[in-house]
């Protein structure tokens, strides 16, 4: 596994934990992470079956982001597709009928709807009236095409409340990994965008401010 500068002092001990008992299981505490994704937390990793891969350690630290940093998914967005519970076999069962075309427009939509609250400061739909809402719906009706299912892999983590005298969770969750080329999905959100239409048409400042989010979409998308 290549070193990832950064992140190495909290999982240089993680992936050696089930390798010694006599070692103490280090805390992880998550990075900042998009509005669409749970809020931070606090856990031990306390099984994960195998060696952990390169992009869910960069996940879990600095969420898809710290993914599309590897050299082998440049030029690429990488979404999580991400569930979590008590039972491992309901669990695999939700991981082998993930389905691009049911599952994956709306982790578009998510991180589509994440980019518009951004740029409006928390309140995209004053900012752009319905077409905000019109947008992120038909996100989630679109086939968008050229993602592909890459990788899985599951953990079981023990929750560290802020209140000790909280009793524990343990829970279970599995992770997969869909990339698609850059220039192949914003074509197509680009074309959702534009082909968008509201049945209460925008004032003059919400078409300026839509045209302004167009000109910048990407920028941290």
């Amino acid at each position: 596994m290549k070193t990832v500068p950064g992140i190495i002092p909290i999982f240089c001990i993680l992936l050696f934990t089930a390798c010694s008992t006599n070692r103490e299981r280090p805390l992880v505490r998550l990075g900042p992470v998009p509005e669409y994704q749970e809020p931070n937390s606090v856990f031990e990793v306390i099984d994960q079956g195998e060696a952990m891969p390169e992009w869910v350690i960069r996940y879990v630290n600095t969420s898809t982001g710290g993914i599309e940093g590897l050299r082998e998914y440049a030029g690429n967005y990488v979404f999580i597709g991400k569930q979590q519970g008590n039972n491992p076999d309901s669990l695999k069962l939700w991981a082998d009928s993930f389905s691009l075309d049911r599952d994956f427009p709306r982790l578009v939509s998510a991180r589509i709807q994440a980019r518009f609250s951004r740029f409006a400061g928390g309140n995209p739909g004053e900012e752009f009236g319905r077409y905000f809402e019109r947008v992120v719906k038909n996100a989630t009706d679109t086939a968008f095409s050229g993602a592909i299912q890459e990788s899985s892999f599951w953990i079981k983590k023990r929750m560290l409340e802020d209140d000790e005298l909280s009793p524990p969770e343990e829970i279970y969750e599995y992770y997969i990994l869909i990339r698609i080329p850059k220039e192949v999905l914003e074509k197509q959100i680009n074309l959702l965008l534009i082909t968008t239409r509201t049945d209460l048409p925008p004032t003059r400042d919400q078409s300026a401010a839509a045209m302004r989010l167009r000109l910048s979409f990407y920028e941290g998308f």
